[in-house]
């Protein structure tokens, strides 16, 4: 026997209001008075309404094959030390355009918020983003890891970007650096190297929650003894303990940061030759001419359009505040070759960089 599904005009029909009125109050869209909205989620209950999720997906696949009309604002809000100061590495830039490109898909406008602007509290600014009605917040990485944002959570749809944000638990988006960190070891032994090195700041590593350095050791605690080389704290960016740790370990090769290669470059060894190099974000190396970095592409722009596709997602079913469970989504990175590390044997002739750098 056929029921037919109960949908948004019934729920109208008993509240006697507008289907629209129904719709955004079901969303819990500011601009419906909390009464109207208790009353109007009291009926659906009672009446046994559940949105139909095909009705949901074809209203998607809609928003994407039409043209895009203007929906709402999305804020990215940074807590740099300077108006501008969120925007410290490429990665991070990267982030920004492809949240900013995704919002424009689906007719939601990015707009930059400084949480740091002179004069502005905590709560100050939760009244003028609460005012604004804006769809959602993305809270940008933060200038340190572990630090505090401060809003009252309960009145926005929010994600965050990365682990540097101790505090709300929200679902946060990023790069998978632990699986990222193994794909790169793994391709650089595939290149013949064997006594490998990782340098990292610690407070790099702390920022991606030590992903880097956990990829890094699940992959050495596998080799032998005389292979396995400790990890090299590069917090103070120091050229005396980098050196003095490179003479001590001698390693064939070395995961790091560009400003690694400038080390060895200027103590004269030649990459790949003496010793090869990979980077474990390719999206921080600087341009330099003749020099292909192999190493580990994060795949930045997509983990900034997918922030938006979860914080739309979030929107639309009104989910406010912190979560109960928080979830973190993934984006794995992507192996590129470069001229930094010898050929992988049999593989045929790779060009060296046969000088001194």
């Amino acid at each position: 026997m056929f029921v037919r599904r109960l949908t948004l005009r019934d729920i109208a029909k008993s509240a006697e209001c507008h289907v629209t009125t129904v719709s955004r109050a079901l969303r819990d869209d500011p601009s419906i008075p909390e009464e109207t909205k208790r009353k109007i989620k009291a009926i659906a209950k009672k009446l046994g309404y559940a949105p139909d999720p095909m009705v949901a997906a074809l209203a998607v696949y809609r928003s994407r094959v039409r043209a895009t009309r203007y929906q709402a604002t999305i804020i990215w809000a940074t807590n740099g030390f300077t108006r501008n100061g969120w925007n410290s590495s490429k990665t991070y830039d990267l982030y920004y355009q492809g949240a900013l490109e995704r919002a424009a898909e689906f007719g939601f406008k990015l707009e930059e918020f400084w949480l740091r602007e002179p004069r502005l509290t905590w709560s100050r600014a939760t009244r003028i983003l609460a005012a604004r009605n804006v769809a959602g917040i993305i809270v940008a990485p933060q200038p340190k890891s572990r630090l505090r944002v401060r809003l009252d959570w309960s009145k926005f749809c929010a994600v965050a970007m990365g682990y540097s944000t101790a505090w709300p638990r929200l679902h946060t988006i990023t790069n998978d650096h632990y699986n990222s960190m193994v794909s790169t070891v793994r391709e650089v032994r595939r290149h013949g190297y064997r006594r490998i090195g990782l340098v990292i700041a610690r407070t790099d590593d702390e920022r991606v929650n030590r992903g880097w350095s956990a990829g890094f050791l699940s992959q050495q605690q596998f080799w032998r003894a005389a292979d396995q080389i400790p990890i090299m704290d590069d917090s103070g960016h120091f050229k005396k303990p980098f050196d003095d740790w490179f003479l001590r370990y001698k390693p064939d090769a070395i995961i790091s940061h560009p400003l690694t290669f400038h080390r060895l470059q200027k103590s004269n060894y030649r990459v790949p030759d003496d010793v090869g190099f990979a980077c474990y974000t390719l999206q921080d190396d600087p341009e330099i001419p003749s020099v292909k970095f192999a190493g580990l592409d994060e795949n930045p722009k997509l983990t900034g359009a997918t922030a938006v596709d979860l914080l739309i997602g979030m929107f639309h079913r009104s989910e406010r505040g912190m979560p109960a469970v928080a979830q973190r989504v993934l984006i794995e990175g992507t192996w590129r070759e470069g001229n930094t590390l010898r050929p992988c044997p049999g593989s045929g002739s790779n060009r060296f960089l046969k000088k001194v750098m």
